[in-house]
């Protein structure tokens, strides 16, 4: 299966931001703009369970960032830097000045670098189990980059694909199967090589980003939505002595605007483990 060929549960548009670069994303509803950015690994369809209700009141944009679902896979830096710049350059294109965001995982720490670096364009953050809280040693960057490798992306089998989705569940829903599916569909894609190595990069631009000693510079109110059972953050493998509560911790600590809410029986996917109330809890925070 090539990435083209993956089921989208909604009809998506296709912008050239720049020469060489197409940015697939979704333009459904009116109202206030919210964008959508998903996490590492991920594309649109993360957000299936909020998109059509969320429409009926704001202008939602989902986007496959660079490298991932149907967007251009031309290699790139997989910088927080970077990916803020693709979003702002969407978002011109797309003749929109000012916009709320909605980030999951890896899309949290992008929606912090927007907030910081383009305050006059960032209106509120929503943001879906965030990284962006914890600080790496050369060690550990190189412990995190060893194991989210190019080379290891390309060799997971059926089995370890399939465990490195379900882990991001408390309760593994049957309809997130496709999340499964298409990953191990599209490893026969031309463009998977890109891809991994899109994802490789994108890891160590998280834990090489400098968001977490400048979180004080986000000044946009914002809302924070973690699982009780997250697995993901903080990052286990090379910080076991960290506790969800100490991320929260830091994230209130250093946001002057901040509201946090822990959604109990939920992992690192609140989106689509409890979409009711993720999308409540959204139209009344944005609204």
């Amino acid at each position: 299966m090539e990435f083209e060929s993956l089921t989208y549960q909604f009809p998506v548009v296709k912008t050239q931001i720049e020469p060489g670069l197409t940015i697939v994303h979704t333009a459904m509803g009116d109202g206030s703009p919210v964008v959508f950015i998903h996490g590492l690994g991920s594309y649109i369809p993360a957000w299936n369970k909020n998109l059509l209700p969320l429409s009926k009141h704001f202008r939602c944009i989902a986007i496959d960032l660079p490298g991932y679902g149907k967007s251009s896979k031309s290699l790139h830096p997989g910088t927080m830097d970077y990916y803020a710049e693709v979003v702002i350059k969407l978002m011109d294109k797309l003749g929109i000045n000012k916009f709320n965001i909605c980030g999951h995982s890896m899309g949290g720490v992008i929606a912090f670098k927007l907030a910081i670096e383009f305050p006059e364009r960032v209106d509120k953050l929503f943001l879906s189990a965030p990284g962006g809280a914890e600080t790496y040693s050369e060690d550990e960057k190189l412990l995190v980059e060893n194991f989210i490798s190019t080379e290891r992306m390309i060799n997971n089998d059926d089995k370890q694909i399939r465990n490195n989705v379900m882990v991001n569940f408390h309760h593994f829903p049957l309809d997130a199967q496709f999340m499964i599916s298409d990953r191990i569909a599209i490893r026969k894609a031309g463009e998977f090589p890109l891809h991994a190595e899109i994802i490789a990069r994108s890891a160590s631009g998280v834990i090489n980003s400098d968001v977490p000693f400048r979180l004080s510079g986000v000044k946009s109110k914002t809302m924070i939505i973690f699982g009780d059972n997250d697995k993901m953050i903080p990052n286990r493998f090379v910080h076991p002595e960290l506790t969800p509560q100490k991320m929260i911790d830091t994230f209130k600590q250093n946001i002057q605007s901040v509201n946090i809410k822990i959604y109990p029986e939920c992992g690192h996917f609140p989106q689509f483990e409890h979409p009711e109330i993720f999308n409540r809890d959204l139209i009344e925070f944005i609204l």
